[in-house]
């Protein structure tokens, strides 16, 4: 008998034992209930009812309560009993409960991936925004009805008037809907920097009342006054606007939104105009969870732009009768300040605007006047990727931490429908504010609702988690990776830029590619894209073929390391000083020559077609061509090339810096079709072992037949 089926049979054994008691002694027997128990017992009414009648208890153990703010009494308790025993499992997304008005509460189920022991455990469910811990204890009344008791790690803070003589107030307002919260806000404590006034006042003003009493499980999300007052113009937040504040048909409370890519239709959906609506916890885990909502127009028209919109919850999960509402610190779909004010008002940004603020007073103003710019900004957990040592070095350079900050820059408003309309360029790269560094983009478009755009600035490659954050001067994309400040394995890069999958997908074959994780070695990879390696399929198909088919390792092995340099990280500078006859400073190297992992490789200036003085294949030659204008001169230019018996490749990318050593992008593969051969010493060594173990068979089986 398992373990589990054990388990499972003594929870069993326990809920047959305790059904003999009712809900008051459930409760009473548990030890994390005791302030619930204390309130409960403090009532008699409350107290009788839950030993006499059915009842479903969803309680908050001492924990959530000891943390709540509020006023802890049975009207409080109220909000957490139904009147129907359901089962964890079991239950409906909405209930009523036992409190004046039987406002309802709202059931989220979300998949656990864990086994179902007892029948529950494979759901994480959440009534409102808290989650239930246990589930299922069981009991029954005095007069022999069903009882179940839950616990839930948060108090459920029902919605209802404060300070007000319900007898004076219509009951509508007990169960108020999200009209009768934007109508009577002070009623539930929205006042002061809660204060929707100005929402309300331009909801009224356009007489769109009804969007907010539709009927259903809607979501609302409602900015507060001090994220309009700021704004040129309250005219701007018309009729769509204010549908695309509003979710139709799902209840979304913070914590049961669990993937920031799962987006959801507004009301401002039409054939004209389209938003989208999704959350996004940005806590870390050492602090207080902090929720975003964005707004993404993917269709506009006249008087809405396309782009992100993005704003903090200032107040979250609002229970109303017709869903929840959540405050919000700015109007979505708006384009009402600049660049700066959207690095200085976006929490998981601090950093970033930070050490603009405090190290480069140029840049911050140029971000206030400039009239286009677009600014890739890490956030906060980007910079914690990062070694804080090698970073606070930088900021200690006045010219690094300048450099460092403009590489995040462009000067010019770019957004990801411009660059996915460019995907096809080659290599793809767009200049930033420091001259001659670019910034190189790739596109996913494996999800083709939202393809993910990667960006990499020197050598660092990061993803934009949230794009076309629109500006009145410009555009912000929210990145995961701090350009410029390598964070990051060789083996990590190729991992994780899209372009050099290919490459790391061969490099995988009998773990080949394990070396690069190691942070005390050093490396130098010449990686082909997946363009290069596109090009060996359509040329050298059988080739091609047999080296994806993860049985010629071997092979692979012998073109990755003609590929590599061990021990050393060259950049571009260094091999520019090779090929020149200088000495790089503490590598020891003797004139042009370094032995690859795999033959040799020779560094030359303006030479093209010398291999040196040995005739093995395996011998390399890196070329690099002074070219400019076309002609052939003594200035140096971007251009750069590895040749291999007469395999010419570009270096697209040069000097991708990591932990452990450089990584320069190529747009060939350095290999030919005699490469992958299957016989002589290229056998690999599994196909080896097959075939001295066919010959060795072979061979007793002919003496055998000759004896």
């Amino acid at each position: 008998m398992t373990r589990k089926l054990l388990l499972a049979m003594g929870l069993l054994l326990y809920a047959a034992l305790v059904e003999s008691a009712d809900l008051m002694e459930l409760i009473a027997s548990k030890p994390e209930l005791s302030q619930v128990d204390n309130i409960i017992k403090s009532d008699e009414v409350l107290s009788s009812l839950l030993k006499s009648k059915s009842y479903m208890a969803f309680l908050p153990n001492d924990k959530a309560l000891s943390a709540y703010q509020g006023v802890k009494d049975s009207t409080l308790i109220s909000y957490h009993l139904s009147n129907l025993p359901y089962l964890v499992q079991d239950m409906p997304d909405e209930l009523n409960t036992d409190l004046v008005g039987n406002p309802r509460v709202y059931v989220s189920k979300v998949p656990s991936g864990q086994p179902s022991i007892t029948g529950w455990e494979h759901l994480h469910v959440y009534i409102n925004d808290a989650k239930v811990i246990d589930a299922n204890h069981r009991a029954i009344s005095s007069r022999g009805m069903k009882q179940v008791l839950h616990i839930v790690d948060r108090v459920i803070t029902p919605t209802v008037p404060r300070g007000v003589d319900f007898s004076q107030i219509d009951l509508m307002y007990l169960n108020p809907d999200a009209q009768k919260l934007i109508e009577k806000p002070r009623y539930y404590g929205l006042e002061g920097p809660l204060s929707i006034s100005e929402f309300e006042g331009r909801v009224n003003a356009l007489n769109l009342h009804d969007v907010y009493n539709i009927t259903g499980k809607n979501t609302f999300f409602i900015p507060v006054d001090t994220g309009i007052n700021t704004m040129q113009g309250k005219t701007v937040i018309d009729k769509q606007v204010i549908h695309g504040h509003v979710v139709p048909g799902k209840v979304l409370f913070t914590r049961t939104v669990k993937d920031s890519r799962d987006e959801y239709e507004s009301l401002a959906f039409t054939d004209n105009l389209k938003v989208f609506i999704s959350m996004e916890n940005v806590s870390s885990s050492d602090n207080e969870d902090q929720y975003y909502v964005k707004s993404r127009t993917i269709a506009s028209d006249v008087a809405h732009m396309k782009g992100t919109a993005l704003a903090r919850i200032v107040k979250g999960n609002i229970p109303i009768k017709n869903g929840v509402a959540h405050l919000i610190d700015r109007p979505l779909m708006l384009v009402a300040t600049n660049v700066l004010a959207i690095l200085q008002r976006t929490a998981q940004l601090s950093m970033f605007y930070d050490l603009i603020k405090n190290h480069n007073a140029d840049l911050k103003n140029m971000m206030i006047v400039a009239k286009s710019l677009t600014v890739f900004a890490p956030s906060n957990e980007a910079f914690k990727k990062v070694n804080k040592r090698q970073l606070e070095q930088i900021q200690m350079n006045t010219e690094k931490i300048s450099r460092l900050l403009r590489l995040h820059i462009v000067e010019r408003i770019l957004t990801t429908d411009e660059l996915m309309d460019r995907n096809r360029e080659p290599n793809l790269q767009v200049p930033t504010l420091n001259k001659g560094q670019n910034l190189y983009f790739a596109i996913n478009f494996m999800d083709t609702e939202s393809p993910v755009v990667t960006v990499e600035g020197a050598g660092v490659t990061g993803t934009l988690t949230t794009a076309n954050v629109i500006a009145r001067n410009g555009a912000v994309h929210i990145v995961d990776r701090l350009l410029g400040i390598p964070s990051q394995t060789v083996y990590e890069k190729l991992a994780t830029d899209p372009i050099l999958s290919a490459t790391f997908n061969l490099s995988q074959q009998e773990g080949w590619n394990e070396k690069l994780k190691n942070r005390d070695e050093r490396f130098t990879l010449f990686v082909p894209t997946n363009d290069a390696w596109a090009d060996i399929r359509r040329t050298m198909p059988s080739a091609y073929k047999k080296l994806f088919m993860g049985l010629f390792a071997y092979h692979v092995r012998n073109i990755l390391e003609r590929h590599m340099i061990a021990n050393s990280a060259f950049t571009l500078e260094d091999l520019l000083s090779l090929t020149t006859n200088a000495t790089v400073s503490g590598k020891n190297i003797q004139q042009h020559r370094l032995n690859m992992t795999r033959g040799k490789v020779y560094f030359q200036a303006r030479v093209t077609q010398s291999f040196g003085d040995s005739a093995d294949e395996n011998d390399t030659l890196i070329v690099v061509d002074m070219v400019k204008d076309g002609n052939t001169t003594g200035q140096t230019s971007s251009e750069y090339y590895t040749d291999w018996n007469g395999v010419r490749a570009k270096v697209i990318r040069p000097d991708l810096k990591c932990v452990n050593g450089v990584v320069h992008v190529i747009d060939k593969v350095m290999m030919m079709n005699r490469d992958v051969t299957v016989s002589g010493s290229a056998v690999p060594a599994a196909s080896g072992l097959a075939s001295l173990v066919a010959t060795f068979f072979t061979v007793a089986f002919a003496r055998a037949l000759h004896h």
